[in-house]
């Protein structure tokens, strides 16, 4: 669900907490989101804004974001009148979707300048508009919509900027008794669907009045699942008869939207590399299919061998114009052989001894071609798997591996050259257990970081990840948790039993011609999994 005035009225008592703020810098996370690093209440911070149609909202955040290097025209205006401003002041109007930041600047001339940030969050009206201050005039906005789109409300640099038309609906918290005949929606400020059903529900155990109050006092966000995602609200949604999480505004939207946002971001700069992948291995299976049928020619090259024999064994070699000719084998059988009518039968008989020669040597070719391909075909499916289950700057370390491998040309799309190759990590006690998602971290896991008693685990039949404990002598709880994540973080995530063999890794040998993360073993164990996501477990990237 989208977040409703009353929420975001919350959201706005959090930011007012920490006035004034401060705007360090401007970056692009995706083609929707934008993020402001600001000075807050002492404390770096950032400030994510997200006009998704679906997934918008606004909150501070501390996660870590990686953002573009090459940011659109936007946000370069933005960081023009902006950085190094101070928001001093927010407003929202009626408990409507939509906040306007008070901020001062200075321009080019060290002059004190205003600005308002409008900040809609509408569904798929959303938006963020950069106005003049003194003027009243839209010097820039994320979604520009001309006269002919919208006649009430034109969006353009230049425009007069207007406010969205005020609700004719009353204030919440003055309304003590509305009318339960009609739409709460329809009457009431900031009210969404959800939260009138939620309200009608209550009614029949606590009194309107409670409710109001209890929604007033709140600085919660409460979560209930629902599919892969949450509804949500600042009071429990009993109505839902499900497990409710409480969390504060700004953790409780990074539960939320940030799995969400992240799903854009990598589209952002994965979108191509699934078509890369896809294309290359669609490649290597037809080219896999042409090589086995030229195998199947190869691995028979007897016959040409007997008919060149047996054509210089007849009688006129110099005789042309025959298409065909049947002669006995070294055991009588009469022996049909096709010939071509320019040729004499002699050199019929050397063309043969030719494709003999050719078949024999290009056996040895095809089946050198043939593994190559299916190494190949073999790295693009694991490829493919692993963009699957990426996150952002998994998918970045992707790229970097077809860009090394010369399958896509270079492309700068984050902000700082990532040096570091990053794992995930869970420690539980003295326990430390690492795994990679793809393979660059998965080599670099094995073969740079673990130590040869470590033991390593990873799926038998399926592409995945690389799991290393600290120990030579794990627990059976801590071999569980490590197969049980090598085979979630695989192709065998929705299957059962799945076979994970684990041994020490020194057992481990990189294998010849395949790529990054590819290894042979001398000797190992097995446990069978059922995978699942083990949401208990502490897994953090380092």
């Amino acid at each position: 669900m989208a977040l409703d005035g009353i929420i975001l009225s919350k959201v706005k008592e959090d930011l007012d907490t920490c006035l004034p703020i401060k705007i360090n810098r401007i970056s692009e996370t995706s083609k929707t989101e934008i993020l402001f690093n600001v000075l807050a209440g002492g404390s770096r911070r950032n400030l994510v804004m997200s006009f998704h149609s679906v997934y918008n909202h606004i909150c501070f955040s501390d996660r870590n974001y990686a953002t573009f290097a090459e940011p659109g025209t936007f946000v370069m205006v933005l960081r023009k009148y902006l950085i190094g401003g101070i928001i001093y002041a927010i407003e929202q109007f009626d408990y409507d979707r939509y906040l306007i930041f008070h901020i001062r600047s200075r321009n080019d001339l060290y002059d004190e300048k205003e600005y308002l940030l409008s900040v809609e969050l509408m569904g798929k009206y959303a938006n963020l508009i950069l106005v003049d201050g003194e003027s009243g005039r839209i010097i820039d906005a994320l979604k520009k919509i001309p006269p002919y789109e919208n006649t009430k409300r034109t969006i353009l640099a230049g425009a007069v900027f207007e406010k969205t038309p005020p609700q004719r609906k009353s204030d919440p918290y003055d309304t003590l008794h509305p009318d339960m005949e009609e739409s709460l929606v329809k009457q009431i400020q900031g009210f969404s669907k959800l939260l009138e059903t939620e309200i009608r529900f209550r009614l029949t155990s606590q009194s309107y009045e409670d409710i109001l109050k209890e929604i007033k006092e709140s600085a919660s966000l409460y979560l209930t699942p629902k599919g892969d995602s949450y509804e949500f609200h600042v009071i429990p949604l009993t109505h839902l008869q499900k497990e409710t999480r409480r969390f504060s505004i700004q953790e409780g939207f990074d539960e939320i939207y940030f799995r969400d946002e992240e799903k854009e971001r990598i589209r952002t700069i994965s979108d191509d590399l699934f078509k890369v992948v896809k294309r290359q291995a669609k490649h290597f299976r037809s080219k896999i299919t042409k090589l086995e049928e030229s195998l199947e020619e190869a691995l028979h090259p007897e016959e040409e061998r007997l008919c060149g024999e047996l054509l210089f064994m007849s009688g006129d070699l110099d005789k042309k114009g025959l298409k065909e000719i049947t002669l006995e084998d070294y055991e009588g059988n009469p022996h049909l052989i096709k010939l071509d009518p320019k040729y004499s039968i002699k050199d019929n008989a050397n063309r043969y001894f030719q494709t003999y020669q050719k078949k024999r040597k290009g056996k040895v070719y095809i089946e050198e071609q043939l593994d190559i391909a299916r190494k190949q075909l073999t790295y693009f499916d694991a490829l493919n798997e692993q963009l699957s289950i990426a996150d952002y700057q998994d998918a970045l370390d992707i790229r970097e591996e077809l860009v090394r491998y010369g399958y896509i040309r270079e492309k700068k799309v984050r902000q700082k050259k990532k040096k570091k190759i990053n794992l995930y990590e869970v420690r539980l006690g003295d326990t430390v257990i690492r795994f990679g998602k793809n393979n660059i971290q998965n080599d670099h896991l094995t073969f740079d970081v673990a130590k040869g008693s470590d033991i390593w685990f990873h799926t038998k039949d399926y592409h995945g990840s690389h799991v290393v404990v600290n120990t030579d002598e794990p627990s059976e709880e801590i071999i569980r948790i490590c197969a049980n994540l090598a085979a979630y973080y695989s192709t065998g995530r929705y299957s059962s039993s799945v076979p994970v063999c684990y041994t020490a890794v020194k057992n481990l040998k990189k294998i010849k011609g395949m790529p990054a993360g590819f290894v042979s073993m001398k000797t190992y164990k097995m446990i069978y999994i059922d995978p699942f996501d083990d949401k208990d477990l502490p897994i953090r990237m380092v």
